[in-house]
């Protein structure tokens, strides 16, 4: 899973806090990319993030529970 973020963001932090939670109950690999290192990634997500993704699914996460991302994330 990647989760699309940038320096600074809280949201980000918490959605970050939120899929270690998640974690905890079941096995995730998180890679974690700065939107700021690449201009095309920040035209694209920069009033998105956070995004998490896995393959071609994308979810704007910003304020979500983590009940909500299990959710995302089982479906």
């Amino acid at each position: 899973m990647t989760l699309y973020e940038r320096p600074g963001c809280h949201l980000c932090e918490e959605t970050h806090r939120a899929l270690r939670r998640v974690g905890l109950d079941r096995p995730l690999e998180i890679s974690r990319v700065d939107i700021s290192a690449d201009p095309v990634l920040e035209h694209r997500y920069v009033v998105r993030i956070p995004v998490l993704a896995v393959g071609e699914r994308e979810l704007d996460a910003a304020g979500l529970s983590d009940v909500d991302i299990a959710a995302w994330l089982n479906s």
